[in-house]
């Protein structure tokens, strides 16, 4: 199955991505900006230069000639490591002063400034050529100014902005992100309460969830809640459902005992296996209702209530010890001196006690069907838990049988009456308790039960 992305990561994404993009062409919109802004100062410095050779240029007897004492050079002085090309060609192409070769009279082609690129000593330079003229004894003299700088000044101008430039738009974008990053978080804070108040919660609290839902999450809290009371419907007619199902299998059955015993003698074989046979459906249909009742997704735990585990196992203890009696065994209770206050259901936990004698009723004999000993009932508390323990006398289990006690419908011995949900149930009440449940051997059987303070 396709991994879907997170909102979070979608969010930081359409966010981040846009940005960065953005941030991409704007740095190459100001660098074309500042390249061509940069350029344009130089050059403009570059022909104001030039002009001013401008004055230096003289008639004397007819001829165009440079007035060496006067001339002088604006070095430009932009980068001191720069280089500056100059010359001055009369309209013979007789260089009046300067480099040779340095102008391309080809581009000059009337009154402009031309400006272009050219590479003079092996030096990459920015040139400026323009002709100028004066006028003598009614003569016209022309010549053609030409001055050249190496590109290192302004390339080295344009650097330092784009480094600036660059530094700037990167600490632009991180704070933008930091910024998207807490903006998300923030906004997203509502679904993670929403998700921890939902994993705080016992899978079987079924209580509406409240808390100050903004507007963007109202409605799937609403629908939360929505299932949350559909499924506390359900369950409250599964458990009308199991106690009608119950009322009416118990009903029909007690008829047919009632009838086996008008019917049939006592002493008779066939009444003792019709009676055997009832009971055992008895049986059955008690542990499968008791099943049914106690599963992990058909309870309300809202019936649970703080109550005091010593008193309630004491009060079974007087409950049960008849029955241990009837059955040939001896009995021992072993409470506390102290309340231990615990969140439970006194019915169910009554039910996993009873589940747990009985398994002991049937098992804990000899080879003749004779009972085995004792029958105890102890609780033992320590600084985090308490422990319920149950025990036999018996012959105990082999590690297989331990290991597989609790499964639903696994049988040590198949010729008793049962189906194997005895311990099943235990340790579905066991669970719901959040309690946990374990089987060991010592000098018999010991189930201990170990809730949580």
């Amino acid at each position: 199955m396709k991994k879907i992305p997170s909102i979070k990561t979608r969010l930081l994404v359409w966010l981040t991505i846009p940005l960065l993009i953005g941030s991409i062409i704007l740095f190459i919109f100001i660098y074309l900006l500042v390249h061509n802004k940069v350029n344009k100062h130089f050059d403009s410095v570059l022909y104001a230069t030039g002009k001013s050779m401008q004055d230096s240029v003289i008639v004397e007897n007819g001829i165009i000639n440079i007035d060496l004492p006067y001339f002088a050079i604006d070095l430009l002085a932009s980068n001191s490591d720069g280089l500056v090309f100059y010359s001055v060609v009369d309209e013979k192409d007789r260089v009046l002063v300067g480099y040779k070769n340095l102008l391309k009279k080809e581009l000059v082609k009337d009154d402009k400034s031309v400006f272009y690129n050219t590479v003079y000593a092996g030096a990459n330079l920015r040139a400026v050529s323009f002709k100028t003229s004066l006028y003598s004894a009614g003569k016209t003299y022309s010549s053609i100014i030409t001055i050249a700088e190496s590109t290192e000044g302004r390339e080295s101008t344009i650097n330092e902005i784009l480094i600036i430039l660059f530094i700037l738009v990167t600490l632009v974008v991180l704070f933008t992100i930091m910024i998207s990053l807490l903006a998300v978080k923030n906004g997203l804070q509502p679904l993670y309460f929403l998700k921890n108040l939902i994993q705080k919660r016992d899978s079987k609290d079924l209580t509406p969830i409240k808390f100050n839902t903004p507007k963007e999450i109202e409605d799937v809290v609403n629908s939360i809640n929505i299932l949350l009371k559909r499924s506390r419907e359900n369950i409250t007619y599964i458990e009308q459902f199991n106690s009608d199902v119950s009322h009416q299998l118990r009903t029909p059955l007690a008829e047919i005992q009632v009838k086996i015993e008008q019917y049939y003698n006592k002493n008779d074989k066939e009444y003792v296996e019709l009676n055997r046979l009832v009971n055992s459906m008895k049986h059955i249909t008690e542990q499968l209702l008791l099943y049914a009742k106690t599963n992990p997704n058909t309870i309300n735990i809202n019936r649970f209530k703080k109550m005091n585990l010593n008193n309630v196992c004491k009060n079974y203890a007087f409950k049960v010890a008849p029955k241990i009696y009837e059955r040939g065994f001896e009995f021992a209770f072993e409470g506390l001196d102290e309340e231990v206050l615990i969140n439970i259901d006194d019915i169910m936990l009554e039910s996993m006690m009873n589940n747990i004698i009985n398994n002991s009723l049937f098992y804990a004999v000899d080879e003749n069907n004779k009972p085995i000993g004792t029958i105890t009932i102890s609780l033992k508390k320590d600084k985090n838990s308490v422990c319920l323990n149950i025990k036999d006398e018996g012959n105990g289990l082999n590690q297989k049988d331990l290991d597989n006690i609790f499964d639903r419908f696994y049988r040590v011995d198949t010729n008793k009456i049962g189906i194997g949900l005895g311990l099943s149930i235990v340790k579905q009440i066991a669970q719901l308790h959040n309690a946990t449940v374990q089987a060991s051997n010592d000098n018999g059987l010991l189930i201990s039960i170990r809730f949580n303070l």
